[in-house]
């Protein structure tokens, strides 16, 4: 596996030792930002396309998936060399993420900048013998945009975590809720991975300030690498409530065996069609109900029957309000086994390398 990025060495010695430790061997090729941006993205295109070319030689590679916009282009470049190779080309088409920029970050979808990468997107979609996407509605998007005729070589694949790393901890629930000094009784919220605007912080914190004012010795933990953007929006009220750490990824597992329900939350937008949120799994597979977001991928399709999800709808204005605490008040009654057998199921890493093998060898 070759990731293109600017990670620093610490980062890079920890995607290495965890591939290691699946058999899997990672190089990175960094990436130039310099004497600006976009002068050493365009150089780092131009040197990652004849790294690739080079690889491919190399180590007589037989499949190439490329996994974003980036390495896309690089392989767009180098499409009249490629498609005379014995070479299969699939494009795994995780999320929008040209859309994501529009709808957050403020990408103008009239500008060259979207139109030049969009173009790229559309020849990768077109060339790939196989197109890999998270959702459904993904796919159909996609579809709509490049033809009904390039149908065929959609599929739909999985965003799993390990089952065996994700399962339920007896002793580090207690362990963990006794240093929180949580009983029993009272419920521990969680949150784990990325924090910003699209993430719903704001909104995460008022959903617990709510049920907090009914239930003040509830707690909420929040896991992230990013702890001063929620350490200056947290309300004083809530101070010795939220508890935020910034551990290691080996440590989540045992703080979600501790916690009583999880929240997956991210704000509308149309981008948010093609994701396939990972933390759900996690979640699932500690046998943790969930908070989450409708209008993301095909999770409300596959959870809204579920009585261990609430799709949050604030639209509802009291209604939901009434509905939340009516839902929280029951989660003692859920049956964790039935949970993480869903998870299991819908997100386990072995099923999704189920379906990626699935497709690779159709």
């Amino acid at each position: 596996m070759v990731q293109f990025s600017w990670a620093s060495q610490i980062e890079v010695q920890r995607l290495t030792d965890l591939a290691a430790s699946l058999d899997i061997t990672y190089i990175q090729h960094p990436i130039h930002r310099k004497p600006v941006a976009s002068i050493g993205a365009l150089w780092s295109i131009y040197q990652g396309t004849f790294y690739i070319k080079r690889y491919i030689q190399e180590h007589h590679i037989e499949i190439l998936m490329p996994r974003s916009t980036m390495p896309a282009m690089m392989v767009n470049r180098l499409w009249a060399w490629l498609r005379k190779q014995p070479v299969s080309l699939v494009f795994d088409a995780d999320g929008f993420p040209l859309e994501e920029r529009v709808d957050y970050v403020g990408l103008d979808p009239k500008g060259n900048q979207y139109r030049f990468l969009k173009n790229e997107e559309k020849k990768i979609l077109h060339r790939s013998h196989k197109v890999l996407t998270r959702s459904k509605r993904a796919m159909e998007i996609h579809v709509a945009n490049i033809g009904i005729s390039q149908r065929y070589k959609f599929y739909v694949v999985g965003n799993g975590r390990d089952s065996k790393i994700f399962q339920p901890d007896l002793e580090s629930r207690l362990k963990i809720r006794q240093e929180l000094g949580i009983m029993d009784k009272d419920l521990l919220w969680v949150y784990t991975g990325t924090v910003g605007p699209q993430y719903m912080v704001d909104e995460m914190l008022g959903l617990f300030e709510k049920h907090h004012l009914a239930h003040p010795h509830s707690k909420f933990l929040i896991l992230t690498r990013n702890p001063g953007y929620v350490e200056e929006r947290i309300p004083d009220n809530l101070q010795k409530s939220i508890v935020i750490k910034n551990g290691a990824y080996s440590e989540i597992p045992f703080y979600l065996s501790a916690a009583d329900l999880g929240l997956s939350l991210r704000k509308s937008a149309p981008s948010l069609a093609g994701i396939a949120p990972i933390k759900l799994g996690e979640y699932f597979l500690c046998g943790l109900p969930v908070i989450a977001s409708s209008g993301v991928g095909d999770t409300e399709e596959m959870l809204k029957d579920k009585d261990f999800c609430f799709l949050m709808d604030s639209s509802d204005g009291e209604l939901f309000t009434v509905r939340l605490q009516e839902w929280l008040g029951g989660l003692g009654k859920l049956d964790k086994g039935k949970i993480r057998d869903f998870g299991m199921e819908k997100f386990s890493l072995e099923k999704s390398v189920e379906s990626y093998l699935g497709v690779l060898n159709a």
